[in-house]
């Protein structure tokens, strides 16, 4: 059985190798992987060695799904051993619409929604989300 590390034993740490992840198979966000579809990505990348995975946002169900695949293959196998860091996706307000951007405002709405599903993942998912990043790619 794997122990319950900390994200100061992990990031850093050569054994805990990390990758970016977006299980979509289709051309766009909208098809959604299943859980068993993640599951199977998940025992691949597990083969690899990679053992931290990186999401992007929260807006859609891909990141809630991964913590459940994962969830569900620690269950069904206890050295089944990967966590999460879970980026939280910020936006200027107008972001993604018709409208013109303002980078000096934030989109309010989705910024909180984003915050605020990251904040309940990690706590119903702590053994499994050791980091929450947020809005590193508003930094670029």
């Amino acid at each position: 059985m794997t122990s319950n590390k900390s994200a100061k034993e992990i990031l850093g740490n050569p054994e805990y190798r990390a990758i970016s992840f977006g299980g979509y198979r289709g051309k766009n966000r909208e098809e959604q992987p299943s859980i068993p579809q993640l599951k199977e990505d998940l025992k691949i990348m597990s083969a690899m060695g990679i053992k931290i995975l990186r999401t992007y946002n929260l807006q859609l169900p891909h990141a809630l799904n991964v913590l459940k695949a994962i969830r569900e293959l620690k269950q069904e196998d206890a050295s089944f051993e990967m966590y999460v860091m879970l980026g939280a996706w910020m936006d200027c307000f107008g972001a993604w619409t018709n409208e013109q951007p303002d980078h000096s405002r934030e989109s309010e709405e989705n910024n909180t929604s984003e915050i605020e599903k990251a904040v309940r993942y990690a706590n119903e998912f702590p053994d499994i989300v050791k980091i929450i990043a947020v809005g590193n790619e508003a930094m670029v």
